[in-house]
């Protein structure tokens, strides 16, 4: 069986920078951002509510206090953060490692479980395939490849904590390995993050969650394929939480102490943020959550913007129902820094009612004339921007450069209707079911229009408002506004269509329409134009999945052509056979890049085809490879006959066993 190998340690892409503390000069930022926002909002407050625009002025003035409370907490989060090296090994000690899975393909599950058989424990580990789906494919793969297949009986209630709990009654290792369908492990994830557990407080360890696709959360053009929109999180906030004694389990990658499960009585199934929720209890009990800074394993992020608002809406509707059921803030068992981390990662989610109201407001003033900020224009704009400066640029000091002002916006934009949606069902009782972020690209295209109904017909309205206003200008109409109120408000106007414009234009241009993610490579490899003949003309793979490959070459293809295609993959060359989708010269050269579609391959090569990707998820170095006109010539390689002749010669060997499935990384 394909196994992902040791020299994953070494893989440079998944070490980060270490984070540099902040300076006193950010420091100094920071207390000033805080200080001018303060000082504003006590002019708001104290001087600018008055007359008939009551209405109007308080939410405004509501959704400002909110952004500077969550700045507050962000500064108490990030001010400092923990330093936490790997400890040593702790070795001897029995680790089930759980797979969670519901209705992921194969493409998603295989490499999952691929991954964790190959995690290093100084004995075969003990794998569990936990399928809430009950689907005979996934009992069949998992015998196959040597894993334990799990499946609870109808009706399946509590969703992925429920799958859990149930697996505890059949699962009796000291420690387990929690594990998303989605993320593949690293084969050192049980050496470098089980050593927590020396200390017998600890109840989990939790891992960062990193992406080996470039989703609908990551930036278009960036040279850090690890950096995506949880970047603040998972590299900042987590690292402050842990300081305060107040990490989280996220769900994967982590490792739990069955014992303090036990304590609390399971996975925490009363919302559907069961991790976090877990980690609240275990905290409240005295037991202790520490986050690993060290990339683990890497998942699937979202591809598209659709999967992305499912996500988050459902981490918002958890993430409520814990603020409701909990209430951080008033928990008794917990430290006063604990229940002001809690309360911020709740609060959070409040975020899209202060965005409605930000977007809502200026149509409003130019459509009805009424004016919710009782003040000069040049008075007001004089307090109002210092904040409005300072503010980011603390955001992005705390956050040590992950957070960006456009791409802060965007994000907020989409996640916008999910998280009112989640809020407004809260006190019906209702949204309490698990859903399931969508894997992989979205028959149709994505979504865009209905993932942005919201900001698009609050744009609409504002186009309306300001034709109204210009009238109203003109002709003198009741809802006339004063010119400097006019002034800003439409200049605020045409800000927030701008940024909704650009939010969709920007999101119908992320789509992903392969069945599988293609990982860049820079591979060499043998080929021929005939499955009957030797692989002898020489190509250069860029990228590669267990479907298919783009080959750069120095002859003319045709779609439809057959090929025969030798993989000099560092562990041993790996024949597949396979037709020509797309053949394209590239332009000012004398190279093309060919499309294959694999032909169906023994699992065994499959498997060594995605282990070995896994081993080198970014391609070389540490960006992901570019291609089309800037692609590097083909180098004719005379060992690639030699390897694509040893290929062949197994082909041709007599009763070959089991192992003729394709060489396995050692």
């Amino acid at each position: 069986m394909p196994q992902l190998t040791a020299d994953a340690a070494e893989t440079r892409t998944t070490h980060r920078p270490p984070l540099a503390p902040v300076s006193r000069r950010a420091q100094a930022l920071v207390l000033a951002a805080l200080v001018a926002a303060g000082g504003y909002l006590i002019w708001r407050w104290g001087f600018t509510l008055q007359g008939s625009a009551l209405w109007l002025g308080i939410p405004l003035g509501l959704a400002e206090t909110y952004g500077l409370i969550m700045l507050a907490l962000l500064a108490f989060s990030c001010w400092r953060l923990s330093d936490r090296p790997a400890p040593p090994p702790l070795t001897g000690r029995r680790v089930a490692v759980l797979v969670a899975t519901f209705d992921e393909g194969e493409d998603v599950l295989r490499p999952t479980v691929v991954g964790a058989l190959a995690i290093r424990n100084g004995v075969p580990p003990e794998v569990w395939v936990l399928d809430d789906g009950g689907r005979e494919w996934v009992r069949r793969m998992s015998e196959e490849l040597g894993a334990r297949y799990l499946s609870r009986p109808a009706p399946r209630r509590q969703a992925k904590a429920g799958n859990i709990n149930h697996a505890l009654e059949y699962v009796d290792a000291e420690f387990i390995v929690t594990l998303d369908a989605d993320h593949v492990p690293r084969p050192e994830l049980i050496e470098r993050m089980l050593g927590h557990m020396a200390d017998p407080r600890v109840a989990v360890v939790q891992g960062p969650q990193a992406f080996y696709n470039r989703g609908f959360g990551h930036p278009r053009s960036h040279d850090d394929p690890l950096r995506n929109e949880q970047s603040i999180f998972f590299d900042v906030i987590c690292r402050g939480k842990d300081r305060h004694s107040a990490a989280f389990w996220c769900g994967c990658p982590s490792v739990l102490r069955r014992s303090a499960l036990d304590d609390i009585g399971g996975v925490a199934t009363d919302t559907v943020v069961e991790d976090a929720h877990t980690s609240l209890r275990l905290n409240a009990r005295g037991w202790s959550v520490v986050y690993h800074d060290e990339v683990m394993a890497l998942g699937l992020a979202p591809e598209e913007i659709g999967a992305f608002v499912v996500q988050r809406a459902r981490w918002a509707r958890g993430s409520l129902q814990m603020l409701r059921l909990e209430a951080p803030l008033l928990r008794r068992a917990l430290t006063w820094p604990q229940r002001l981390e809690y309360s911020a990662s709740c609060l959070h989610f409040l975020e899209g009612v202060q965005r409605l109201i930000g977007l809502l407001v200026p149509p409003i003033v130019l459509a009805t004339g009424a004016v919710p900020i009782s003040a000069s224009p040049i008075l007001y704009l004089a307090i109002f921007a210092p904040q409005l400066v300072l503010v980011p640029l603390a955001s992005r000091a705390l956050t040590r450069g992950r957070y960006r002002l456009i791409e802060g916006e965007r994000y907020s934009l989409v996640r916008m209707e999910g998280y009112i949606r989640a809020l407004a069902a809260l006190p019906r009782g209702r949204g309490t079911g698990f859903t399931v972020t969508p894997k992989g690209a979205r028959q149709g295209g994505s979504p865009v229009v209905c993932a942005l109904r919201l900001p698009i017909l609050i744009g609409a309205f504002t186009l309306v408002a300001l034709g109204s206003q210009t009238a109203a200008q003109l002709l003198d109409l009741p809802h006339r506004l004063p010119p400097g109120a006019s002034t800003v408000t439409t200049l605020w106007a045409f800000g927030n269509v701008a940024l909704i414009a650009y939010v969709w234009f920007w999101a119908t241009g992320v789509q992903h329409r392969r069945r599988s993610h293609r990982f860049p490579v820079v591979l060499q490899a043998a080929y021929s134009a005939d499955e009957a003949a030797l692989p002898s003309m020489s190509g250069r793979v860029d990228d590669l999945s267990r479907h298919g490959a783009r080959l750069i070459v120095d002859r003319a293809r045709a779609p439809g052509e057959r090929v025969r295609l030798v993989l000099l993959l560092e562990d041993g060359p790996v024949e597949v056979t396979g037709t020509v989708a797309i053949a394209k010269r590239v332009r000012r050269r004398r190279h093309w890049l060919v499309g294959v579609d694999f032909d169906p391959m023994d699992t065994g090569v499959g498997d060594t085809i995605i282990s070995w990707c896994f081993r080198h998820p970014f391609g070389p170095g540490e960006t992901v490879i570019p291609v089309g006109d800037g692609a590097a010539p083909v180098v004719p390689a005379p060992s690639l006959i030699a390897a694509a002749e040893t290929a062949a010669a197994g082909d041709a060997s007599p009763d070959p066993g089991p192992e003729a499935a394709g060489p396995s990384p050692a």
